[in-house]
């Protein structure tokens, strides 16, 4: 099929500041490069490739993590960024705003606090930080390459993701080299790979795309009559209308922006992904599997109506084997500007603005000041910790010295893209480490389950993972929906329901207290408040100084509260996110 042709200025500016600017022409030392045709692409064809003022492009020169960053971020333009202090050295670099707003995507994380955006960017550093970027949630694939050994645990599932959609064609004699520098040619040929149409400013087109098409134009554009054979990807920074009249689209339509297109006419084959929920999303893992920044508006289908279990879902448990629904009082209140039932035998929220405070010694730690309960301190943690810590360890003598009272740990995660379910490579340590120091100790297992086969699945894998290991907190079921790549998005709300019931009744039959993680939409809206109410619940909601009401939102009475993402712990490296518990 022909490719779409876009005139040259529609493309200039992509890699400005990154690659100095030299006119549209044949750079000088590109003739006869294995990227060539990559380079010459995107600088002769699009007029977006842009070298030196001498004529080069100097294609096996690395790139620094700065540069990296400012690449991404006029390829996706993302739109919200982090607080300017978030890295220590930061601050007047010419990559600081790119930095941050990747940052506040879960893209560039940092090292210790810092950002090293002069130092060049890793091979795996550079593959992690485009898996995230795009939302891709990584895969458990053994790598083909022989130094495999060599990559970073953060870096192999998304390594492996590149692998397998034949992204990574650079890896010659079957060496992916993980730790060294990432060339320009790199860079251009990874990209190439990934995108073959870019489309940045408004307009209406028509030709067939060969392969995938990004729209970044902040004012939206139409796409009519007309075939693309990969994924359609709408860009965070893309604000206005985004249409598709007559379209094929033979992949994913991929949107990470508050946009819905409007799709007239279209083919039954066109499926676009549902939208996001408009909801800050808590992150127990706050780390590498997961990318936040993306707020659209519910789907319409999802009203916060009952659930009806004895409706049929499709092959397998149904819900109404599972659960009951809870009854209903007759009460509503608003969310999102929808009626939302209240369930019998659940608790209403009994704090309020006035009952927290900052803590004077500890700045961006919350203290409860209020009558109603007794509280405790405590934290949840993920591999990303302990990759940010000195030699990849949690003093947790330290973090028990710090205040901390209880740690919930990460024991494995279930691919939000791929469905495969793997363990945190650093959980068994982790647990040990926080009982030994005195930590009441829980676990949480990041659950994209959308059968209740695949809930009792990820419960018996929790169980079989705390053989052989003492905890004295609870298992906590962490279904989570951060944006519309997600493979549960779309799920019915009854079988929402029965998946985290069905979760819990295993683990309480293994002996443990179970406990449901729910963020406001999810906990409204997917969530049968009746049925999860004889479990424990963790609330997410974070806090910061400029806070119009310094406590938790939530209808429901919570028993444990995620307020902040970024919070200083003695013994860990990086954020962390820190809990208070509520003791009736």
């Amino acid at each position: 099929m022909r490719k779409l042709r876009l005139h040259q200025r529609l493309l200039s500016g992509l890699l400005a500041g990154a690659l100095l600017l030299t006119p549209v022409m044949a750079f000088t030392d590109t003739e006869g490069h294995w990227a060539e045709a990559a380079v010459n692409k995107w600088s002769q064809e699009y007029g977006v490739l842009q070298g030196y003022d001498d004529g080069s492009f100097r294609p096996d020169d690395s790139i620094t993590r700065g540069a990296f960053a400012g690449i991404l971020d006029r390829f996706l333009q993302f739109q919200a960024a982090a607080p300017a202090g978030t890295f220590s050295d930061t601050l007047g670099n010419r990559w600081e705003d790119s930095i941050l707003k990747l940052n506040a995507a879960g893209v560039y994380l940092g090292s210790e606090g810092k950002a090293l955006p002069g130092d060049s960017i890793t091979r795996q550093q550079a593959m992690t930080m485009v898996a995230r970027a795009f939302q891709l949630g990584g895969a458990d694939a053994a790598l083909p390459y022989h130094d495999e050994a060599q990559v970073a645990g953060y870096a192999r599932p998304y390594i492996a993701e590149l692998t397998a959609r034949g992204w990574i064609t650079d890896a010659l004699d079957n060496s992916f080299r993980p730790t060294e520098p990432l060339t320009r040619a790199e860079l251009v040929n990874l990209l190439n790979n990934m995108i073959q149409v870019l489309i940045q400013t408004g307009g209406t087109y028509s030709s067939n795309v060969d392969g995938s098409l990004l729209i970044n134009a902040a004012e939206g554009a139409t796409l009519s009559n007309m075939t693309v054979t990969g994924d359609l990807l709408i860009a965070p920074g893309v604000t206005g209308a985004v249409t598709l009249d007559n379209v094929t689209v033979q992949g994913a339509i991929r949107n990470f922006s508050a946009v819905t297109p409007q799709i007239t006419n279209n083919p039954p084959t066109v499926t676009p992904q549902e939208p996001a929920p408009p909801e800050q999303p808590g992150t127990p893992s706050s780390g590498e599997d997961f990318d936040w920044g993306i707020v659209v508006t519910p789907p319409p289908a999802s009203t916060g109506t009952p659930t009806d279990p004895t409706q049929p879902i499709g092959p397998g448990i149904q819900p109404i084997e599972v659960y009951t629904p809870g009854q209903l009082t007759g009460e509503t209140f608003t969310y999102d500007d929808k009626q939302i039932p209240v369930y019998a035998g659940t608790e209403k929220s009994r704090v309020q603005h006035g009952d927290f405070i900052w803590a004077a010694d500890h700045p961006d730690r919350l203290v409860y000041i209020g009558g109603q309960f007794r509280t405790r301190f405590g934290i949840d943690i993920s591999a990303y910790q302990n990759r940010a810590s000195e030699n990849e360890t949690i003093d947790w003598q330290a973090v028990r010295n710090d205040g901390v009272e209880f740690a919930f740990v990460r024991v494995g995660l279930r691919g939000y893209s791929s469905g495969k379910i793997a363990e945190d490579a650093f959980y068994r340590q982790n647990i040990q480490g926080a009982m030994a120091a005195g930590i009441e100790t829980g676990v949480y297992f990041f659950a994209q389950a959308i059968t209740v086969e695949e809930a009792i699945e990820e419960a018996d894998f929790v169980i079989q993972c705390l053989q052989g290991l003492e905890i004295n907190g609870p298992v906590a079921y962490d279904w989570e929906m951060g944006n519309s790549s997600y493979r549960v998005y779309g799920i019915a709300p009854e079988m929402a329901t029965a998946c985290a019931v069905a979760f819990c009744k295993r683990i309480q039959e293994a002996g443990y207290t179970p406990m449901v993680y729910q963020s406001s939409y999810v906990g409204y809206i997917k969530y049968d408040q009746g049925a999860i109410a004889p479990y424990l619940c963790w609330y997410p909601e974070y806090k910061s100084d400029k806070s119009e009401k310094l406590c938790p939102t939530y209808y429901y009475q919570p028993d444990y509260w995620q307020f902040s993402s970024k919070c200083s712990i003695a013994g860990i490296g990086g954020n962390v996110d820190v809990n208070i518990q509520f003791i009736r």
